[in-house]
């Protein structure tokens, strides 16, 4: 493992490879930094160009935080994500076909990864059928341009189901908060762990290059093994960002990484109105 500077992690993009981005909404376990150098460079220099941009998550502030740093034409291709509303300016892009874009469910996305991962041929699933995943109702596309199949309707056991195909990674970018001096990864400051494991072993499985973004730096063999959540032997390289957010509102909030409960009493109670009628049927579905 070695550890490199944000610019340096910029310029191992090159034109047309495909981007793995890991996190989840709101900014939590973003990649942040690498994104922002990814934006200042092609601002700078005009490359890298004509991007795919893969994550299972809207990543994105509804804003210019995210993805968004990188909706500039020509510096994208086409992306490939489970929402776009968290991205008012990829939106944009799509909208004007600028970009091909397609949503697919973030679920199946995130099953698609493990899929991957483990050098399947792809994700098998009935989720999608009927909608417009379903490539009978458009396959997921966004914008004039997509034109691509990445999804295929297929018949097995008598039964109609959706088959995702796998999309090869040349360079991903994670996030955790410690990595030791062999490139194991811990993330006792995120929110969340999300598929940072599964994103690195399919981008190992295709030939691509790991990289991890992580607030410092620990002398090896002394993470607690319990806690690695990436092992060193798929991180490439790390670049330190010793300001990371552990969300675009919440510097570090020790309750969101599960080190404490807040008293019940201390969270106001939420107006009784359409949204929460909402959250306790989602509850009510747990």
């Amino acid at each position: 493992m070695q550890v490199i500077s944000l610019e340096q992690a910029a310029r191992l993009l090159h034109d047309g490879d495909t981007l793995l981005i890991g996190g989840s909404g709101g900014g939590h376990a973003v990649p942040e930094a690498l994104i922002k150098a990814v934006a200042e460079r092609f601002q700078a220099e005009g490359h890298p160009r004509d991007l795919t941009l893969l994550h299972p998550v809207g990543l994105g502030d509804m804003d210019s935080q995210g993805v968004g740093r990188l909706a500039h034409p020509h510096l994208l291709k086409r992306i490939i994500t489970g929402a776009l509303v968290n991205t008012p300016a990829i939106q944009r892009l799509a909208r004007d076909d600028l970009v091909e874009a397609y949503t697919l469910p973030q679920g199946a996305l995130s099953q698609l990864m493990r899929e991957m991962a483990a050098g399947r041929p792809g994700l098998l699933s009935h989720v999608g059928l009927h909608t417009f995943v379903d490539p009978r109702y458009g396959g997921g596309r966004q914008s004039p341009s997509a034109r691509e199949d990445l999804v295929e309707l297929v018949e097995l056991a008598g039964r109609e189901w959706l088959f995702y195909k796998p999309i090869p990674v040349d360079v991903a970018f994670l996030r955790g908060t410690t990595a030791d001096e062999d490139g194991n990864v811990t993330m006792e400051k995120e929110a969340v762990f999300g598929e940072m494991l599964s994103m690195a072993q399919a981008t190992r499985r295709y030939g691509g290059v790991v990289i991890v973004q992580v607030e410092r730096l620990a002398q090896r063999h002394t993470l607690p093994p319990k806690q690695v959540k990436i092992p060193g032997m798929l991180v490439d390289l790390v670049v330190v960002d010793p300001h990371q957010r552990q969300s675009y509102v919440t510097d570090y909030s020790p309750a969101y990484a599960g080190e404490l409960r807040i008293p019940l009493q201390d969270i106001p109670a939420l107006p009784f109105d359409a949204r929460k009628v909402i959250a306790r049927r989602a509850a009510m579905e747990l």
